[in-house]
């Protein structure tokens, strides 16, 4: 009789571990579903709309207006952003090497505003032409914002300290 309850004090802890981390991986789980089915859309839409085969990478910038990006190849091996405005759904494409690439933008502001980290970098859409919007967070701990222009890399918009 004693070895039966020694056994059930030896499996209880365990079996709360487990469902603990259960708990855990299911809350994770829930919190990312909302990303992962706005990046699935946004794929689906690159691929109908731009004919895009292989993707790359996927972006969500959600400074003012909602833009996903999707980075990737068209069927005819053209590197190209596919940039979707969430809120109407409007779709533009821009060719990869008719710009800065992303990597870039965050080097311009890491060379520039020297930050203790940055946060995001995304495309959109602002007069009339694509632009990157790097996020970062100062030394000092403040936030700052960086707009680049796609084509030409220059700096177009700067808030800092906020």
């Amino acid at each position: 009789m004693r070895s039966n309850r020694m056994q059930w004090r030896n499996l209880v802890g365990p079996a709360v571990g487990l469902v603990i981390l259960a708990i855990i991986i299911g809350a994770y789980v829930r919190a990312l579903s909302p990303l992962y089915s706005v990046r699935r859309q946004a794929i689906a839409i690159a691929r109908k709309t731009a004919n895009v085969k292989q993707v790359s990478n996927f972006y969500w910038d959600k400074e003012d207006d909602s833009y996903l990006t999707v980075q990737g190849t068209t069927s005819q091996n053209q590197p190209v952003y596919v940039l979707i405005r969430q809120k109407t759904g409007k779709v533009r494409v821009a060719a990869q090497g008719s710009g800065i690439s992303r990597s870039a933008a965050i080097g311009q502001a890491q060379t520039k505003f020297a930050p203790r980290k940055i946060l995001n970098a995304g495309l959109r859409w602002r007069a009339k032409k694509f632009v990157w919007d790097v996020g970062y967070i100062t030394k000092s701990g403040k936030l700052g914002y960086v707009t680049y222009d796609f084509k030409t890399g220059t700096q177009v918009k700067s808030i800092r300290n906020l």
